[in-house]
């Protein structure tokens, strides 16, 4: 099981871009509760799958993924809504 837990974390991060980019383009849409749970609880169990599988190519893509995107969602979204939420908007 934990050769394949890399390729699991690697299709798991991918489901979350999708789904991020279907949320961006209203393909989709959640409500932001929803929207927040899923994103944050993805990239946990992504990043903690890609840490516990075998070392290899998709250990490396895995953990790399995981990580851009999520420091990209807490930048991007949560601290600008933090941001423009303070101040009114």
């Amino acid at each position: 099981m934990k050769k394949y837990l890399g390729v699991i974390s690697f299709a798991l991060i991918i489901l979350v871009i999708c789904f991020f980019t279907a949320n961006i383009t209203q393909v989709i849409d959640p409500g932001v509760t929803t929207f927040r749970v899923l994103m944050i609880l993805g990239i946990i169990i992504s990043f903690s799958f890609s840490l516990m599988s075998e070392k290899g190519i998709c250990r490396k893509l895995a953990l790399g993924l995981s990580i851009f995107v999520g420091f990209f969602y807490f930048i991007a979204i949560e601290l600008m809504r933090i941001v423009f939420q303070g101040n009114g908007f």
